[in-house]
């Protein structure tokens, strides 16, 4: 009797279940990947503006009748410039065909490192632009006058303290001095 030995072939395993895996991952994270690129255009596409409702013409007419008394206001009051340096000083005031220079520091260095620099007006009333304008023109307030107040650099190129103390003068101006009030941002250098 002749014995037969059957010898066991080893196959090596199936990975076809292996890449379908792989496969299916591979294309779930494209899918994420292409909505979430998806939801941020979306969410950087300027949004439609809604058409503003038409007012009613009685306000419409009072709408123009406002403007026009502003714009009358405003033009009938005398030019008067504020000049502002790099450097956050009043640096010139130009008023009644005169320019006046000065050099009147609007910020202080402050001891705290926290703050650094804090704007000088805030701390006294006599260091507000308005002010420093209304007491070199000799003049009780700035009722009669339209302030541009004129940096010489870009609002993105000067201190926050500088900032928001101007910005704060320009409600001030009013309030206190009786004088519209405006910061102009000087043009942007040609391309």
């Amino acid at each position: 009797m002749k014995v037969r030995v059957r010898r066991r072939v080893r196959r090596p395993p199936d990975l076809t279940s292996l890449f379908d895996v792989l496969f299916i991952v591979v294309f779930v994270a494209l899918i994420r990947a292409a909505a979430a690129q998806q939801a941020l255009a979306q969410a950087t596409a300027p949004k439609p503006v809604a058409p503003q409702p038409q007012p009613p013409p009685d306000v419409a007419a009072l709408r123009a009748r406002a403007l026009a008394s502003i714009t009358a206001d405003l033009s009938g009051r005398t030019p008067l410039v504020i000049r502002v340096s790099v450097a956050g000083t009043v640096d010139a005031i130009e008023a009644d065909g005169k320019k006046l220079v000065l050099d009147v520091p609007l910020l202080e260095h402050d001891p705290n490192p926290q703050i650094g620099v804090s704007y000088l007006g805030d701390r006294s009333v006599e260091l507000r632009v308005c002010r420093i304008a209304a007491v070199h023109l000799g003049a009780p307030d700035l009722a009669h006058y339209l302030v541009v107040i004129a940096p010489a650099n870009d609002r993105k190129l000067r201190l926050t303290a500088l900032n928001d103390g101007l910005d704060e003068d320009v409600r001030r101006c009013f309030v206190e001095q009786r004088g519209f009030a405006k910061i102009i941002e000087p043009e942007p250098p040609p391309p």
